[in-house]
């Protein structure tokens, strides 16, 4: 791993647990690491939620408001995002406490900083079935670096540069969606350049098997996928036909100067 690379990995403080099991998993790769202080979003009073939290704009999304566990875990993230840019560093990889490691992580990390440009944010976590990859590069063993036109979620691991961290910091407070909503709109889509990496080299630890403290993205109530006098189903299957030949053939990347 590139030695001026950071790795900083995202931990409530009273989960000890979690911080121990991530330390020996690094530490099994051979990757140095810090731990960054979480936010218990939980413990936060009115005033402080008040403060960071803007529930009038996050009504306008089909979000409607964000829990009090998504607005720690965001605050987490935003104070990572803070502490690189004062840092002077020019990337750090980003890392939640139950993220899984690949045993080819390390040499795929390592190949980032060279390949990415500041403003990037790279996404190690899985992106969605029908992903789309356009000027893709070449990573150590057999990954590739890519630029995509779909929804990401999941933020348990990524890179990150210090002129994305400004941008999103920027687009992000008050805080109004989730802070995994990577390319959606709205959310962060065009807030600046999301890449990913194919296939995806960090996976967030199952949650039964240590279940998280801090709290995170909730699970969003579906809409009803069918109408009035249409076969059950139907109208869902049509329309995720449409989004796939409409992200495979007519949608691409946000493009950045």
């Amino acid at each position: 791993m590139n030695s001026t690379t950071r790795i900083v990995v995202i931990n409530l403080e009273r989960s000890a647990q979690r911080r121990q099991l991530m330390a020996a998993q690094l530490d099994g790769l051979g990757l140095a690491h810090e731990f960054f202080r979480a936010v218990d979003g939980r413990a936060l009073s009115e005033d402080e939620v008040a403060v960071c939290y803007s529930p009038t704009r996050a009504a306008t999304t089909g979000w409607k408001e964000l829990s009090r566990g998504e607005i720690g875990c965001a605050l987490s993230h935003q104070g990572v995002w803070q502490a690189l840019v004062d840092s002077g560093d020019a990337g750090w990889v980003v890392l939640e406490d139950d993220a899984v490691l690949a045993p080819e992580a390390p040499a795929v990390m390592a190949a980032l900083p060279s390949l990415a440009r500041d403003g990037d944010v790279v996404l190690l976590v899985p992106g969605p079935e029908q992903s789309y990859a356009f000027r893709q590069q070449s990573l150590p063993s057999g990954h590739r670096l890519a630029y995509v036109n779909q929804l990401q979620f999941l933020a348990t691991g990524y890179y990150i540069t210090p002129l994305a961290a400004r941008r999103l910091l920027a687009a992000t407070r008050p805080l109004w969606c989730p802070i995994d909503w990577w390319y959606s709109s709205p959310g962060l889509k065009g807030v600046t350049p999301i890449r990913i990496v194919l296939p995806a080299v960090v996976r967030p630890r199952p949650e039964e098997q240590n279940p998280s403290e801090i709290g995170g993205r909730e699970t969003k109530r579906a809409r009803p996928a069918t109408r009035r006098g249409w076969r059950p189903g139907w109208y869902e299957s049509y329309r995720r036909w449409r989004i796939r030949i409409k992200n495979r053939y007519l949608r691409r990347p946000v493009r950045f100067r």
